[in-house]
């Protein structure tokens, strides 16, 4: 069941990047990607607010959609 839901949730975080239209990056390009979330990670470690102001943001644009 472990890997069903590990399975799960990979495809639901690519769905995500599929809906901010990022999947146009060549898999050869995955270190941008990578460095992005790095870089937003250190940004929600660094000032807390940035992720209620992302968290705001995704949730009007995602339930707007449906």
């Amino acid at each position: 069941m472990d890997r069903k839901e590990d399975a799960r949730k990979k495809i639901q975080l690519g769905g995500l990047l599929v809906k901010a239209e990022l999947d146009h990056m060549h898999p050869a390009e995955a270190y941008v990607l990578y460095g992005m979330l790095l870089d937003c990670k250190r940004a929600m470690q660094e000032k807390p607010a940035v992720k209620e102001r992302w968290a705001k943001l995704g949730r009007e644009l995602l339930v707007g959609e449906k």
